[in-house]
């Protein structure tokens, strides 16, 4: 049987609110299947994707801060590195720089027995013809090549007698030598007894520079 408009005036106001309530539930349910639904699986995508983003931006940003602080790192390294170059003589001044140090015991009151520098040595380590190096020898991999140092060790033997506080006060005057000078080795006698200079140590000692060298 058709239902007509007119039976639905006639209908009582609770039956009225009630079908009006279904229209309202079926009109929403069919909003939901046809817009709602893709609209809220499409802000879900996003959401997820935003959440991505700011993560990566995070990751990012800690990234582009980690890198600042390399750069500044290296800057303050670089400048380090500049300030010691500065310290390292080059050929020409290792004639004057050993000429100061024997300057620093003149003038601390110490006598040189031996001054003897020795050149850089630049010899490969030896090694028997035919025989494997000891890495392959054992069964390892050789280790990779070592960088070559910008720089060449000048060793000096040096004997000098003096008294106690002399030795100390050349020791103490070649520190202040402004280069990069190392003093190493150090073996001190036994005090003796010398006619009109009191008592004296003998004392040996191998004097370090480092030569700044060039290499390309």
């Amino acid at each position: 049987m058709a239902v007509t408009l007119d039976d639905v005036k006639k209908l009582s106001p609770k039956y009225k609110a009630l079908i009006i309530f279904l229209i309202y539930i079926v009109l929403g349910y069919l909003y939901y299947l046809l817009f709602l639904q893709d609209a809220l699986a499409k802000g879900t995508a996003l959401s997820a994707k935003l959440t991505t983003l700011q993560q990566e931006v995070t990751e990012k940003e800690q990234a582009v801060a980690q890198i600042e602080k390399f750069i500044r790192e290296i800057t303050e390294l670089k400048a380090t590195f500049q300030a010691a170059l500065l310290k390292l003589p080059n050929a020409r001044e290792i004639p004057g720089l050993l000429a100061s140090v024997a300057q620093s015991g003149q003038g601390a009151g110490v006598n040189f027995l031996l001054f003897e520098p020795r050149p850089p040595d630049k010899k490969p380590p030896e090694t028997k013809p035919g025989s494997p190096p000891p890495a392959a020898a054992k069964g390892k991999p050789p280790k990779p090549a070592e960088p070559e140092k910008f720089y060449d060790e000048i060793s000096v033997r040096v004997q000098l007698v003096g008294g106690f506080h002399n030795t100390l006060s050349f020791f103490e005057q070649v520190a202040r030598i402004p280069r990069i000078i190392n003093i190493e080795d150090i073996n001190m006698g036994d005090a003796q007894e010398v006619k009109g200079r009191g008592r004296v140590i003998k004392t040996s000692c191998i004097v370090k520079t480092y030569m700044f060298v060039d290499r390309k």
